[in-house]
């Protein structure tokens, strides 16, 4: 028989967090296996191949909606599933292992010559672009071929300056309020955080404003759970705070921060 494991348990030896579990769960992507009698969850060892699955196709680009369609397929095929993560993974490595040569010959003629040879500085160029196609690849697994056209129309009318410039505040903002989940939601700092929440989010909301799908299929992606895990992508945990601070202002008593 196979050992059981409670949440707790899975959640550690697994690196997976009990919300993340939660979460796979509600999708119906990992049920746990067992109940007791007092309610708690039970995963077993078959339940480790397919975290396993759900991790590493994870990684490699796949939306959670698409990984439970394919772990719900009748003829899914775990030996053969892992055998083409396996491939996948190895041209991943040597993608990246290209691109770090061409950017060592190229620093290395950069150190022994004082000059940029130029030859080197295109196929290094070229060498990134290819890595770049493949994550554009990844991207289209999340959104429809129209979709896609629209980010692309939408980036011709948005300035290159101006796109990066708010990037870089998201990135800056998303770091604070990781590093900031820990206060009272009803704090002046978390309401000031979430006050520049909510104003960021309209002003990118603007952008999108001849593109409402496609503002709305973002917003279903992150429902879905489709960026967990991408560093630079706000997370579950952050849109939870951010709610529970917005709730705050609106509960009895409350400070308007006016």
């Amino acid at each position: 028989m196979d050992r059981l494991y409670r949440v707790g348990e899975f959640a550690a030896l697994t690196g997976v967090s009990i919300r993340t579990l939660h979460h796979y769960d509600q999708l119906g992507l990992l049920h746990p296996s067992a109940h007791s009698e007092a309610g708690y969850r039970y995963y077993s060892e078959e339940d480790l191949l397919t975290l396993q699955q759900i991790l590493t196709l994870r990684y490699l680009g796949f939306p959670l909606r698409r990984i439970g369609e394919l772990l719900r397929r009748p003829d899914f095929d775990l030996v053969a599933s892992m055998h083409i993560q396996r491939g996948v993974l190895r041209d991943r490595i040597a993608e990246l292992e290209r691109i770090q040569a061409t950017l060592s010959e190229l620093l290395d003629r950069r150190q022994a010559t004082g000059r940029w040879t130029w030859e080197l500085v295109v196929k290094a160029s070229r060498t990134v672009q290819d890595g770049l196609a493949q994550k554009g690849e990844q991207m289209a697994s999340y959104y429809t071929p129209e979709q896609m056209q629209q980010f692309e129309e939408l980036g011709k009318k948005v300035p290159v300056a101006e796109r990066e410039a708010l990037e870089r505040r998201w990135t800056d903002l998303i770091a604070e309020v990781r590093a900031s989940r820990h206060l009272d939601p009803a704090s002046p700092e978390a309401q000031a955080l979430a006050e520049r929440w909510n104003a960021m989010t309209a002003e990118t909301a603007r952008y999108y404003q001849e593109y409402p799908e496609l503002w709305a299929a973002i917003g279903e992606n992150y429902r879905q759970g489709s960026f967990e895990g991408h560093p630079q992508a706000p997370q579950a945990a952050d849109f939870e705070w951010i709610a529970k601070v917005n709730a705050a202002r609106q509960a009895p008593g409350a400070s308007s921060g006016a």
